[in-house]
């Protein structure tokens, strides 16, 4: 069973995925037909979010490659508020001294990573699971944005790990169907603001208060309630993050503009999928506190965790660890698994791409 196909299983009424779709999904979680977590959009432009969490901050791996981490804990301490401001913590992630890379057209950035999202399925009767669903991703994805000679803009490798159990509940059986899957990109959706290849990433602004109005203008509220502008530019500007590489100057920027958002606060020791700990910055949305972890020694972005700290509004209990993203290594490579595009995955007509 691979990912898309739980999704289908947790939300039947929902039509399913289009080849544009299946390739935005690489930018978001891909999460086995989870439960919507705080900082993913609802199953409208993609499967549901992929973390991949890979943020473009640290482009060193801080692990080997091939290393595992033990599942995380089903709950984490109370987000302990931190002495210094977001925009201190923002500011220094902005002059953060990284090995930058500067890839090919025609090369990939090649991003790794360790990610926990909630999972949701729905059995005969309407019987409900929920899990926390853990994987290891390796996302290439073509400096340029156009499509390589098979026919991608990139490719998705994804690597099931042990589940772990959602608080109160207990893990199903489908929850341990894991194996490896690689899988082609392609977009069919045209110009999105979600778009994040290097050439994208490198045209937008440098300035922070520019930066700021393109994530407004990008993306807008949408009405939902819990969901204020800020929470909106906020995931905007994390999913344009996540498994990429963003170029230094566009970094700073954004890092800049993020840290001027009202509501951003800063917490002690908050911790990655990998165990590293770090400040977290971030808000309060629908229930639970989703933060970026910056290291406290170089500043450089770790990954993301979401921490239910309202039980009624999270759906589980206070101190629940919801999501959890780890950055393992960014890197520049010349090739990508080979993995050709199905007349399936081929963009039909008026789809763009």
């Amino acid at each position: 069973m691979n990912e898309f196909d739980q999704v289908s299983q947790a939300r039947p009424d929902v039509p399913p995925y289009d080849p544009g779709t299946k390739a935005m999904a690489r930018d978001q979680l891909v999460a086995a037909g989870r439960k919507r977590v705080t900082w993913r959009k609802p199953y409208t432009f993609a499967v549901a979010g992929a973390l991949a969490l890979a943020v473009a901050a640290a482009t060193a791996a801080f692990l080997p490659a091939g290393t595992e981490q033990a599942p995380p804990r089903q709950s984490a301490a109370m987000p302990e508020i931190a002495l210094m401001s977001a925009e201190q913590v923002l500011g220094r992630a902005a002059g953060a001294a990284a090995e930058e890379l500067d890839p090919r057209d025609d090369q990939y950035v090649l991003v790794e990573s360790q990610t926990m999202y909630t999972s949701q399925a729905f059995g005969e009767g309407g019987k409900e699971d929920r899990w926390l669903y853990r994987t290891k991703r390796k996302i290439w994805l073509r400096a340029d944005g156009k499509r390589d000679a098979q026919g991608r803009e990139g490719v998705l490798e994804i690597e099931g790990l042990d589940p772990v159990a959602y608080p109160g509940w207990k893990i199903p059986k489908m929850a341990y169907e894991k194996g490896t899957e690689v899988m082609p990109l392609v977009y069919c959706s045209g110009t999105s603001p979600y778009a994040k290849n290097f050439t994208t990433l490198k045209q937008l602004p440098t300035d922070p208060e520019a930066m700021k109005a393109h994530l407004y203008k990008s993306f807008p509220a949408t009405g939902d309630k819990g969901m204020s502008p800020e929470y909106q530019v906020w995931d905007g500007a994390s999913e344009l993050l996540r498994e990429s590489y963003m170029p230094p100057a566009q970094r700073a920027a954004l890092f800049k503009a993020l840290g001027t958002l009202p509501g951003i606060t800063v917490t002690e020791n908050a911790e990655d999928a990998a165990g590293r700990k770090g400040y977290g910055v971030g808000g309060v949305w629908r229930g639970e506190r989703s933060e970026l972890i910056f290291d406290k020694e170089n500043y450089t972005l770790l990954g993301e965790r979401s921490v239910v700290v309202d039980e009624k509004e999270g759906q589980a209990p206070v101190g629940s660890l919801l999501a959890s993203t780890a950055q393992l290594s960014v890197s520049v490579s010349d090739t990508a698994p080979d993995a050709p595009v199905t007349e399936k995955e081929q963009c039909q007509p008026g789809q763009g791409g």
